[in-house]
């Protein structure tokens, strides 16, 4: 089973990770209507599928999303999907990825444990948690928004970000660490 909520539609650098393996069971959502209203959807195998489908509703896979059908989420989902086709996302994505390895080659500091960079997805993980305590308003002060998380402190940026908004992103991450 596959949770592609935060990861689906090209934010891994792939449209889906269930690209590379085929899942029993895909969940999507957030990306699903580009953010603009929340939906979700359960995809199953036949294989699962069938175990399901029954007359008997005792039997259903009572999987049953927030919004469930709701018609408005579906026609945005449906043109967020033809939209992410239109526009190339994915080409887009490549070239996220490209500009994100470019500012974080050899970037590397005593605090850090690892940095990790995935299609539209940064991370910095520091060795101890306490490093990044403050990161969040020094962030803001610098006018990007930043949420670390435990010990990450990552980016997962929206798709139609310019070069010089990810240059910056990427370099206020890199900067906390400048005086540490």
């Amino acid at each position: 089973m596959f949770d592609e909520v935060a990861t689906g539609f090209g934010r891994t650098g792939n449209r889906f990770v269930a690209d590379l393996v085929l899942p029993d069971i895909i969940v999507l959502g957030k990306a699903l209507t580009g953010g603009y209203i929340g939906h979700a959807a359960t995809v199953a195998n036949k294989k699962v599928f069938h175990a399901f489908y029954d007359d008997d509703p005792t039997h259903a896979l009572m999987h049953g999303p927030t919004f469930m059908g709701n018609p408005l989420a579906c026609a945005v989902s449906l043109r967020a999907i033809e939209i992410f086709e239109e526009e190339k996302f994915m080409d887009k994505i490549k070239r996220i990825e490209e500009i994100e390895r470019e500012e974080m080659e050899g970037f590397t500091h005593k605090k850090i444990e690892d940095v990790r960079v995935m299609g539209g997805c940064v991370c910095i993980e520091v060795k101890d948690g306490k490093d990044i305590e403050g990161f969040q308003e020094f962030a803001y002060e610098r006018g990007v928004f930043a949420r670390p998380f435990i010990k990450y402190i990552y980016s997962m940026v929206p798709y139609v970000i310019n070069e010089e908004e990810l240059r910056k992103v990427m370099r206020t991450m890199k900067e906390w660490f400048e005086n540490k």
